[in-house]
Order: structure tokens, then sequence, then C-alpha cells
């Protein structure tokens, strides 16, 4: 894990903040009721410092605080600290975490990057912060108990894999949301929004606005290209348009893909799938000069990896949806360090079928099946847990907080209202799944298209912009036109390519048999082992209506139900309904 602090905010009831060994692989350093765990901690009198990721403007922050050039991101921070005070956040641009300690204001502040790429839990008890990028690191620190308790629960089966802002499925583990900052002064703790992204006119016309656009790709590639990145090529809009950018500023690029043995013949279209990637991928290679390598991977690997997918989260996941990653990652890890994904192109350019929906929006669109959901409950926990009461009134509160208001006609004003609660629902989701499943296989994954420029600027351009030339992402498309073959340019939108293969379905019935056998398994505490078995039996063909995103069909919830037993079983979790 890449860091870990204790922060006592009480002296006088102070105990040690020295930590067991073993608890973060990170250097540790101690100054009396604070101890950072991280590489590079600046230490400056009763002060300590940490940042996690990479500064996009170092080198001005650097000029600002007369630091030096060459000056480590952990010193500028507390530089910037020492300056700013608590209002330092707002001077630190790109995807990084920063933590600092200060014992003689008696001060913690703890920020998460403007997106959300950097991860940050954190546990407040009594007066003692503790806090790390991974869950499990807080867990083994002896900090928190691991319960879950009812609002856990009904995260885990009303909206899981996805979660709340700031909500983990530990009662007492919390998740600092993207752009906010935790500040304990004196034994009081607030969170503090730093960065948000707000409602404003849009003024520009057509052409400005897709100029514009592309500066601010053109941009983002740039901040990642000294790097040396190599890309996952779906043949996709996304990942084709940032590899022709990258193209732009490398001689080589090396790429890849992920495909599934047989898929040639186990591949069925449907709504959410119309087409295969390899056509596309070798279209986009030919196109595109890259060094291209196609990482096949079988049923049997990826029901082997459901365990260690979910421990590189620290909780249940997307099922077989991860764990192809974290095997295409694996892949990647024996050429590159770093790699450039697609992701988040959809939030941020309306791709998800919802957004072309003209449905009302009465619930979360990527999280469906509460009949479903509340099947697999037990009797008497369904009728304590009351999934979709929770579920109703979670969108309800979180709609009205998202809704831009009557200055924007209905659609527009339905649109901006769903692209808010994809931000904080479902895109925290993937971020999550890229970020851990690369970062297992010491591969650190780049996603551009979440940029907070570039993010910040579509988000207010009109959506009837947006879908230009009547297509979804027509902004997008119209931004890197010049790029791209036409094939590949009006692509349309498929999905990350999850496994169609009978033999996955089979495996998945299989884990399913073991589990409900199994008369130890935690999970029984709550979920309906007739239910499991019933569902385990039925035809679970993969082309499915998905119950969470546009993947997870039945065998993918066999594949979650495994990962939700495993993740109380491995860490002790006890279930309080």
């Amino acid at each position: 894990m890449n860091y870990f602090g204790v922060y006592h905010s009480d002296y006088s009831r102070a105990g040690s903040a020295r930590v067991d060994g073993g608890v973060c692989d990170a250097p540790c350093m101690t100054k009396g009721r604070m101890t950072l765990c991280a590489d590079g901690i600046a230490s400056e009198g009763g002060a300590l410092a940490m940042a996690r990721g990479r500064m996009r403007n170092r080198r001005a922050l650097a000029a600002s605080l007369e630091c030096p050039a060459d000056a480590s991101p952990a010193r500028l921070v507390l530089a910037a600290y020492r300056k700013w005070g608590e209002d330092y956040p707002r001077r630190i641009e790109g995807p990084v975490a920063t933590c600092v300690m200060d014992s003689g204001a008696d001060a913690l502040v703890l920020t998460r990057d403007r997106m959300g790429e950097q991860p940050v839990f954190y546990v407040l008890r009594k007066t003692t912060t503790a806090f790390a990028d991974h869950p499990d690191t807080l867990l083994k620190s002896n900090r928190l108990e691991p319960v879950a308790d009812g609002d856990c629960l009904r995260e885990l089966f009303g909206l899981g894999p996805a979660r709340s802002p700031g909500r983990t499925y530990y009662r007492d583990m919390a998740m600092l949301e993207p752009g906010c900052a935790l500040v304990i002064r004196e034994n009081r703790a607030r969170v503090d929004r730093y960065f948000d992204i707000e409602d404003a006119p849009h003024v520009e016309d057509a052409a400005t606005t897709v100029s514009r656009v592309r500066a601010l790709l053109e941009d983002a590639v740039a901040d990642v290209a000294p790097l040396k990145p190599c890309v996952m090529l779906s043949g996709g809009l996304d990942s084709t348009a940032l590899t022709a950018l990258l193209r732009q500023r490398m001689d080589n690029v090396r790429s890849f893909s992920v495909d599934y043995l047989d898929n040639d013949r186990d591949f069925r279209p449907n709504a959410f799938r119309p087409e295969m990637d390899a056509p596309y991928v070798r279209l986009a290679v030919g196109a595109l000069r890259t060094q291209h390598r196609f990482v096949t991977l079988d049923a049997q690997g990826l029901i082997r990896g459901l365990d260690r997918a979910m421990s590189l989260r620290g909780f249940p996941g997307m099922a077989d949806i991860d764990s192809s990653l974290m095997l295409l990652s694996g892949e990647i890890a024996r050429f590159d360090s770093h790699v450039v994904s697609g992701e988040c192109g959809d939030e941020v350019f309306g791709g998800y079928p919802w957004f072309a929906s003209d449905a009302p929006l009465d619930g979360f669109p990527w999280s469906g099946s509460l009949e479903l959901r509340e099947r697999l409950l037990r009797p008497e926990i369904r009728d304590k847990l009351r999934l979709s009461e929770y579920v109703r009134d979670t969108f309800d509160a979180r709609k009205s907080r998202a809704d831009p208001g009557a200055a924007f006609d209905q659609n527009e004003r339905r649109l901006r209202t769903m692209q808010r609660l994809c931000f904080e629902y479902f895109m925290p989701n993937l971020q999550e799944r890229a970020v851990r499943m690369c970062a297992g296989a010491g591969v650190e994954v780049l996603t551009p298209l979440c940029d907070d420029r570039l993010v910040t600027y579509v988000y207010n351009v009109p959506w009837d912009m947006k879908f230009m030339d009547g297509q979804e992402k027509g902004l997008f498309r119209a931004a890197v036109r010049d790029l791209l073959p036409d094939k590949l340019l009006r692509r349309k939108k498929s999905p990350y390519p999850k496994t169609c293969s009978p033999r996955f379905a089979e495996l998945a019935r299989h884990l399913a048999s073991r589990l409900v056998s199994d008369r130890e398994a935690p999970i029984f505490d709550f979920v309906d082992r007739k239910g499991v078995s019933e569902i385990a039996q039925s035809d679970l063909n993969p082309a499915d209506t998905p119950w969470f995103g546009q993947l997870m069909a039945g065998p993918q919830l066999l594949g979650y139900l495994w990962q939700v037993n495993r993740w109380m079983a491995e860490r002790g979790v006890t279930a309080r309904a």
C-alpha cells in the first residue's frame, strides 16, 4: 500500500502513534503523536507532509513558493501549507492526494484530488484519526472494527458494487469525496469542499466549443506523454482518439487489447454490446501504427482471479469485469509501468445509453433489478433492510442535490442531473476498478478524459451540442474528426469487453454451488441460501439485461456474491442489520 497515517488530536490523551510492522509497505516517520508512512515524506519542525500522485502544476507551484525547481511534491505541499494554511488544497492541481500533520497548530489536513483518481479512506475515533489509500491497511492497523451495519448492507445489495459518495461497506470507515479536505483542528473535525463542478452558462458557439475541447484534450494528453505510457486500445472512440493524440507526441506507442478464448464463436450482439472489438482494434492499429498485443483470457483464469481482484479493491467489486482487467494489467506490466485508459469518456461526453433515453429520471439508470436484489435476502433481513425504500430515498436526496434548477429547460435539467449522479456513483466505481486492478500489477493507470479542466468545461456545454450531429458523444467526435478513419470515428458505443463464454457461466454456477453447500459461509447470515441456488440453476444467459451497468448479468451476480462472502470471511466482517 502507498500510505498510512495516524494523528492524535488531543495530546493529553494521546497514546503511541507508532504502528505495527506490516501495516504499510512504505517508509514510516513518527513525531510524537503523529505517524506518517509514505514515500518521500517532508518534515520540518513539528510538521509532516506527503503527496501521492502526479502534481500537474509542480513547476509553477515551486516558483510561486520560491522553492527549488526540483523540490519534491511533499516538500511543496508543506511549503504551500506554511504559506496558505488550510486553503492550500486549492493550489494543488492534478491527481494527487496530500496530507499535512502539524503538531504545533494541533491540525491535520488530508485531501483527495479534484476528480477522485486517488483513493483516501479514514477512520475517526475519539481523539485519533487514521487514514490510508486502501481499506485493508486500516483494518491491519487495528483502528477499525470490521462491522457492516444495516446501511452498509443496504449499500452492498441495493447499490453495489457502486457506493454512495463518502460511504464504504464498513460502519466506521469513510471515504473522502473528490475535491474535499478533511480538516481536524483542536480535536474538531470537518470536511471542506475545495473544488466542485459548478453550473454556468455556455456562451461559445459550436465551432469555438469544438476547438476548445480539442485543445483541452491535447493538454490532458500532453500531461501524461512524458511518462511514455502504453495504451489500452479497444477500437472504441475514447481509447482510439487518445492513442491518436499520444501518437502525435511519441514515435512509438505500445497498445494492448483484451479478448476471450473462442469469443468469435460465443459472442452474441445485444443492445449493450452490438459488436465485437477485434475488427476495430485491427483497424486502429493499422491506422495509428502502434505496436500491438492481443491478450486472450479464458474462463478459468477469470474465475481464479475473483478473490485477488476483490482483495485489490478491498471490497466486493465487478466480478470478472475486474479480474479480466487485473489479468490484462499483468500482461501490460511485462512491458510498461504506465498505461493510458479511455475511462470516464462516457461519463464526461454522454456515451451511455441512459443519456440518449427520453425516459424520466426516476432511479439510478445503471443500477436496476431491485426485485432481484431484494430476492437475494432472507425474508426477515429483507423486511428489516427495506432495500427499495433505501434506494429510492437515496436517489431522491442525491437527485435533489444534483438538480441545477429551473434556469435550464426540462431536458437540459434532466441530463445535467443525470450526469452529476453519474459522476457521483457510476464513474467512481469504474475509476476504483481501473486504479486498483492496474496497481495490483505494478502499473499506474492514466485517465486523461477525467482531467478536471476538461470535465469542468464540457459539463457546461449544452446537451444538444454534446449530441452534435445527432449522435452520442457528437462533440467529442467533432473534436477528433481529423485524427481517425471514419469507421472508427462513427463506431457505436460498446462497453469494456466481457466474456460471453458458456463455460464461464458454468464455472460461475459451480462457484455458487460451492457457496451454497458451505454451512459456515458468513454471507448466509443475511442472504437466502435457497434464492442463490435458484439463480444458479437458471439460464444464466450472459446476454441478459444487466443488473448493474452494461455488463453485469447473471454470471456476474454469482461472482459478486462469491466476492461478498470472501470479503466477509477473510476480514472477519460481522453483519449487524
